[in-house]
């Protein structure tokens, strides 16, 4: 498969593979009310489940960047797949908060390579320019797997119940990771490069401690730990009790309002991804779209019970504005040097994850002060978590806007 067709496939396996990682993280969401009406799970409890994704993903981003350095990304990738699949049957057997619990730890571990481990690939194959482009792309086909866990999750878990599917995609991730490891190239025509010098242990620790050292690593981690954290605790987890206990909506209804979300997700992430290039800009359009994820998350807090059409409308604002953090992804990369990108990255993803992790165990905490374990949640605690999400995503904006910009290297 040489030429274009060879990078065609490449691309279409690494965007494959991350569909399984988005739709892992996003999978308690649109089945939160069956697990915690079948497991009797408390609101914390479902913010505890979501979030062990988060934050083993989290954990596991150190020790990805030295193997993404180390041993190359598509062996990196195939050996963490196999945490997945681990994880997705432990869950698929659990009886309990500790089951579910372990299964979404091992499949955050098992997932923590299949966006760096593409992104670190596209650093080889393509000029430095169209990262934020293939990025947004990356992202972008990834949301299908978000899709995936709306409304065809749903109807899968009343078909053969949400145990079922599990040990569906234990099989698919399973298939996943040996295409991975038959197709995928770490850089094109890799087998007539030298082999670069392999890092000692010692050298690899001092590599990490410069990238925690470069100055610009505060503002854009800050906003990498609130900007897809604040979204993704609205379309992962809260959104769909949210839509059960004010609007009354069923498995199907509230997959139907996720799925224009996610779809609404994957168009943003193709509009902003180039936008970098076309305004010769990065802060300008992270601001832009950060100022627009906030704004939809206030008027959810001002007015939850507006109608079904304004709310769906503004979960679809929050969505498309989200695919500023595409360039926010190649804002971080560009202050790295390539020999430190794969730790550099992976330490960014790890705020990223870590943040995501945080704000949904929060919001849980915040919504458990209102209701027994099974109960419906009153609109006030609603309010509370959306805006809580909203200033805590402005505020790292406007910590985010002390750093310098870092036009693209194109012009328009």
């Amino acid at each position: 498969m040489p030429g274009r067709w060879r990078v065609i496939g490449l691309v279409a396996v690494l965007c494959g593979a991350y569909m399984i990682s988005q739709f892992l993280r996003s999978s308690t969401g649109v089945i939160a009310p069956e697990l915690s009406r079948d497991l009797q799970l408390a609101p914390g409890g479902l913010g505890v489940l979501s979030g062990a994704f988060f934050f083993s993903f989290a954990l596991a981003q150190i020790p990805v960047g030295l193997m993404l350095d180390r041993y190359g990304a598509r062996n990196s990738m195939v050996v963490l797949m196999i945490f997945a699949i681990v994880g997705c049957v432990i869950f698929a057997r659990a009886d309990g908060l500790l089951g579910l619990g372990s299964g979404r730890v091992m499949m955050g571990v098992g997932c923590a390579c299949l966006l760096m481990g593409p992104l670190m690939i596209y650093t080889r194959w393509f000029p430095a320019d169209r990262f934020a482009t293939l990025s947004g792309i990356q992202i972008a086909a990834g949301t299908l797997g978000v899709l995936l866990a709306t409304t065809p999750l749903a109807a899968v878990s009343e078909w053969i119940g949400w145990r079922g599917a599990f040990w569906a995609l234990a099989v698919i991730t399973a298939l996943m990771a040996l295409l991975v490891l038959g197709t995928v190239r770490n850089a094109p025509a890799q087998e007539l490069q030298p082999p670069r010098p392999r890092e000692s242990l010692l050298q690899s620790m001092r590599g990490l401690g410069a990238v925690l050292r470069n100055p610009a690593l505060p503002y854009i981690f800050a906003l990498q730990f609130v900007a897809y954290g604040a979204m993704i605790s609205v379309l992962g987890l809260w959104g769909a009790p949210f839509l059960n206990d004010v609007y009354g909506l069923d498995g199907p209804g509230r997959g139907n309002i996720l799925l224009l979300m996610s779809i609404a997700v994957a168009l943003g992430m193709l509009f902003w991804g180039p936008l970098d290039r076309r305004m010769n800009s990065r802060k300008r359009p992270i601001l832009l779209g950060g100022a627009g994820s906030a704004s939809a998350l206030l008027l959810l807090a001002l007015a939850p019970e507006s109608g079904l059409v304004p709310v769906t409308g503004l979960f679809i604002v929050l969505g498309f504005c989200n695919g500023y953090t595409a360039i926010s992804l190649a804002h971080g990369r560009s202050i790295f040097p390539d020999a430190l990108v794969g730790r550099g990255i992976t330490l960014l993803n790890m705020g990223n994850m870590a943040g995501a992790g945080l704000l949904q165990f929060l919001a849980g905490l915040i919504i458990g002060q209102f209701v027994p374990p099974g109960a419906p949640a009153p609109v006030a605690a609603y309010q509370l978590v959306f805006g809580f999400l909203a200033l805590s995503l402005i505020a790292a904006l406007l910590f985010y806007r002390r750093i310098a910009d870092c036009p693209p290297n194109s012009t328009i």
